[in-house]
């Protein structure tokens, strides 16, 4: 079985990049490994969640493709702006809806779509398929044991 753990991003200072997505996104944050090894953010509830990762790799500022979706768009954006937040990409309509892109303070640019409601609920509930079949090095090492 394999599942996705997290995204991460690399980030100069994890505390604080946390305390930064909690102030302007309203994540939560909390971490992981004893001491707080994995500094990890997310909009509460979420399955899925980032890892800001300090120490491990050296900044790589720019788009790391990483998308959220909104069903307010314009007053997400706006309450980002007056905190400080940078868009190099500011709010714009599309043929679908409309769409961002904002930076943290390490330069990490990230995707923010506006999108319908239902669209975002429909993307909180998602999930990859299950397969029924397992992976061939499992099938494999199954038949091995007989």
């Amino acid at each position: 079985m394999i599942a996705i753990a997290d995204v991460a991003v690399v980030v100069s200072d994890a505390k604080k990049s946390a305390r930064w997505w909690e102030k302007n996104l309203g994540f939560h944050s909390y971490t992981l490994g004893g001491k707080g090894h994995a500094t990890l953010v997310a909009p509460p509830g979420d399955r899925y969640v980032l890892h800001l990762c300090e120490g491990f790799a050296p900044l790589e500022p720019g788009d790391t493709g990483i998308a959220f979706v909104t069903d307010e768009l314009a007053e997400l954006a706006a309450r980002m702006v007056k905190a400080g937040v940078a868009f190099p990409e500011p709010p714009h309509p599309e043929r679908w809806g409309s769409s961002a892109k904002f930076a943290d303070p390490d330069g990490n640019i990230f995707w923010l779509l506006g999108v319908p409601t239902a669209l975002v609920q429909a993307t909180l509930e998602s999930r990859a398929p299950r397969s029924q079949k397992r992976p061939p090095a499992q099938r494999r090492a199954r038949v091995r044991k007989r």
